[in-house]
């Protein structure tokens, strides 16, 4: 990457990808990365559905942005932002501030099937609303900030992760 002081934020909504394109990229650039969500679950020891029960989401929210302002002090990482990063606006500034965004989108079907079929994590505003009609409202909810944050938007319906991570590298040359 270019500047050394640029970040690289992965955004979008639950089930896009982020984590695992961001792990690819991290490979692929040789820069490390973090998931802000798995950061703060390790650091209160809590899953993710009990961090949203203890603190509710409002909380988690405050959580989230403070530990996301403070960590964009250090090195060069590559993000795998939280889905709900966007929006705060002091989260949003410093996305435009200190890096580059790219955007992660896939149709309301593609992110209903990879959420129903992850097994893996724990996602406390979707297994509240399992259906596609929760799903497209949180993106008209959220998409104004999303598109307000990216600098780059990539469309993975029907892309391997490989492909994506290809894709997002040549953006960032």
């Amino acid at each position: 990457m270019n500047n050394p002081l640029k970040h690289t934020f992965i955004i979008g909504m639950m089930g896009s990808g982020k984590t695992k394109i961001a792990h690819l990229l991290s490979e692929k650039l040789d820069t490390p990365y973090i998931d802000t969500d798995q950061d703060l679950v390790s650091i209160l020891n809590l899953n993710m559905e009990e961090v949203f029960d203890h603190f509710s989401e409002k909380k988690f929210r405050i959580l989230e942005s403070v530990y996301f302002i403070e960590h964009l002090k250090n090195n060069q990482h590559i993000y795998a932002t939280g889905g709900g990063i966007i929006l705060n606006k002091e989260n949003r500034v410093a996305m435009k501030q200190y890096g580059r965004a790219i955007l992660l989108t896939a149709s309301t079907s593609t992110l209903f099937e990879r959420l129903s079929n992850d097994k893996t994590n724990i996602r406390p505003l979707f297994n509240k609303n399992k259906n596609k009609k929760f799903l497209e409202d949180m993106w008209n909810d959220r998409q104004k900030y999303y598109r307000e944050c990216a600098d780059f938007i990539v469309e993975t319906d029907k892309k391997s992760e490989n492909q994506i991570a290809n894709e997002i590298a040549e953006l960032l040359q």
